[in-house]
């Protein structure tokens, strides 16, 4: 619904990494007084590079004394220089860490739920002769030992866990209002609101593996637009319908709690979109984003130089819808 009434509200954003400084440029954009909370010396969230880190074990395992890292502190390859690293999990960081790791280090081991992997990690391996894939880790032993599901074991200088985030929210008391568990936030109407406290309360970026500039910007603008009183959302009762009928269809489709949140890469832009009448996204980009995609899957190496998108490319620039971010973009 859309209400002629424009409010501007004192709005108080917690994070500054991309999504946070999104939603802080689309709620000054709306209006709103708008106030960013960061934990750290500086804006940029994942962006922001520390060249140093602590070097204590962050993990802290007993079982295990020698070194260990969550991929979240890693920055250089060098300090592995002629180690025997096992990298924990094959997603994004665990490829791109580990072929990084395969220039320096004596042995790269990959350790993967599944063995079933794609053509261009496939291609990756076959190339370095050092960088190795294994099944899941059974156990961790005292003399450096690390055992293998199918049985076979290395002796491991580092453990670099590429195991992915949890979500916590240690700042936020809402009295059991929202919870997380097993990685389900919730309840929130569209990955977005709880119920209960909408909309004075939303979260920005809470769904995974999606296209993240165009889901924040599009996510943003709903939010701001809802709290200067353009839009308006439906009942609580009917957004908890909405909520429980999407955990039916995810219970239905067998996909367990803990992937709540990973959806489809355009599908929630364009709902975004349906609720403030912002266009839906143009179809260069989403076909640039997929073919992104395939090319990672067939030259995992080089796919970022490639130049199979060059057409692709060529058509953002010539789009009205692209714009280069200019110095008042970039002050709050």
């Amino acid at each position: 619904m859309v209400s002629p009434l424009s409010l501007s509200k004192k709005v108080c954003v917690i994070g500054a990494g991309p999504s946070g400084l999104v939603a802080a440029r689309e709620l000054r954009k709306e209006g709103h007084s708008v106030v960013v909370l960061e934990q750290r010396h500086d804006v940029g969230g994942q962006w922001l590079y520390e060249p140093n880190v602590d070097s204590e074990d962050p993990l802290g395992m007993d079982t295990w004394k020698r070194k260990q890292m969550h991929s979240h502190i890693y920055r250089v390859p060098e300090p592995f220089r002629n180690e025997v690293v096992v990298v924990v999990g094959n997603s994004l960081s665990g490829q791109d860490i580990s072929m990084e790791l395969v220039e320096v280090a004596k042995e790269v081991h990959l350790s993967a739920k599944s063995l079933n992997i794609t053509e261009g990690l496939s291609k990756v391996i076959s190339k370095h002769e050092n960088l190795h894939l294994h099944p899941q880790i059974e156990t961790l032993q005292e003399d450096g030992r690390v055992v293998f599901v199918d049985g076979s074991w290395l002796i491991a200088d580092t453990i670099l866990h590429c195991t992915g985030y949890s979500y916590t929210f240690p700042f936020l008391d809402t009295k059991g209002m929202v919870a997380v568990d097993d990685d389900r936030v919730g309840p929130l109407y569209e990955h977005t609101f709880p119920p209960a406290l909408a909309p004075s309360l939303s979260f920005v970026g809470i769904p995974r593996k999606i296209i993240g500039f165009p889901f924040f910007e599009a996510q943003a603008k709903w939010i701001a637009q809802l709290l200067s009183g353009k839009r308006t959302l439906p009942s609580r009762e009917e957004m908890m319908r909405s909520i429980e009928e999407f955990y039916r269809s995810r219970d239905a489709a067998a996909i367990p709690k803990h992937y709540t949140h990973d959806i489809g890469d355009f599908e929630y832009c364009d709902r975004y979109g349906d609720h403030i009448g912002f266009p839906h996204l143009e179809e260069w980009r989403k076909q640039l984003c997929l073919s992104a995609l395939v090319n990672a899957d067939v030259n995992l190496e080089a796919y970022r130089d490639s130049w199979e998108d060059h057409e692709l490319l060529q058509e953002a620039l010539q789009s009205p819808h692209f714009t280069q971010l200019g110095a008042e973009d970039l002050t709050f």
